[in-house]
């Protein structure tokens, strides 16, 4: 008989800015942005540990992908005590198969293992297949803007008890929404600050 899984897992992921490089919408970074920066870090980090725990999954990750460039890729994981031995997997995202076509499908979706397994752009990882952390379903859901544009994506895997429900996936849309208004936000109140810095007073 399967036993009730616990309250809360343990994150035992060092959550960080895997594999960021420069963003490319802001060439020569000044104050403002770096506060904006440092702010969408903070706010990305916290959101994809707290939507693990909220829902109850092994797995959480976020990845900010900027116009669609992944060498600007900011990730971030956050893993349950189940997933230790991946706790210090690093390797940046490319954008290749499954995850790569949500920024194009641009729309939530909530996938069983085997439905994972049979979606045709499901590459099983690629040349990282052994060494980035196993799946167990999949929900994910793209971080867009007001305008519909899609900024990257915000997913979950192997929830702790059964499969993700209906209901889980609507809590989660309504949370990655909640996380992409939220940067929206904090990069109106940085593209404020710099057009007033820009005004003569």
């Amino acid at each position: 008989m399967e036993q009730p899984a616990p309250d809360h897992y343990q994150n035992v992921y060092a959550n960080a800015t895997t594999g960021a490089t420069p963003n490319p919408v802001m060439a020569n970074p000044d104050a403002f942005d770096e506060e904006f920066v440092t702010a969408a870090n903070r706010v990305l980090s916290h959101s994809v540990e707290l939507i693990r725990t909220l829902i109850g999954a092994h797995q959480g990750a976020a990845a900010i992908v900027v116009q669609r460039d992944w060498k600007s890729i900011r990730k971030y994981f956050s893993l349950s005590e189940k997933y230790a031995d991946w706790k210090d997997y690093k390797t940046p995202a490319v954008g290749y198969g499954i995850h790569g076509w949500l920024l194009t499908h641009n729309q939530p979706i909530r996938l069983t293992q085997a439905e994972l397994e049979n979606h045709p752009e499901w590459k099983n990882f690629g040349i990282e297949v052994g060494k980035h952390p196993p799946m167990r379903g999949w929900l994910a859901a793209p971080i867009r803007d007001s305008q519909g544009v899609n900024w990257g994506l915000l997913q979950l895997s192997d929830k702790y008890v059964g499969e993700f429900t209906e209901d889980d996936e609507q809590q989660f849309v309504r949370f990655a929404e909640l996380v992409s208004l939220t940067l929206e936000a904090l990069w109106e109140v940085r593209s404020l600050k710099k057009s007033n810095q820009a005004t003569p007073g």
